[in-house]
């Protein structure tokens, strides 16, 4: 289930860097966990299967695969830079973490 998977991944590496892989706030993982959060679960749920589901592996059709921090790292590296980059890889990078499921 994932609520499992969820604090599982939260006592290996804390709170703050599954939500940092998760692309959401600290607050919302604790309140998650604890069982406290109040609003619709549907958009973690969603998270939590789409990036820690497969071995808590992410194919990345640029990069490989990526653990969940990479992930989170380069999609905020592209988001970032965005077209302004100089770097083929770096485009191809934000042109494909903009069209990438896995982060929405």
């Amino acid at each position: 289930m994932w609520i499992e998977l969820l604090k599982r991944h939260v006592n290996q590496k804390g709170p703050r860097l599954v939500a940092k892989e998760l692309g959401v706030s600290r607050s919302m993982i604790d309140l998650v966990t604890q069982g406290k959060y109040l609003a619709s679960t549907q958009r973690i749920i969603e998270r939590v299967k789409r990036i820690y589901g497969v071995d808590g592996k992410i194919e990345c059709p640029i990069k490989g695969v990526l653990t969940p921090l990479e992930c989170a790292e380069n999609f905020r590296k592209a988001k970032l830079i965005g077209l302004r980059c100089g770097n083929p890889e770096t485009m191809r990078l934000h042109k494909e973490c903009s069209r990438c499921s896995t982060r929405k």
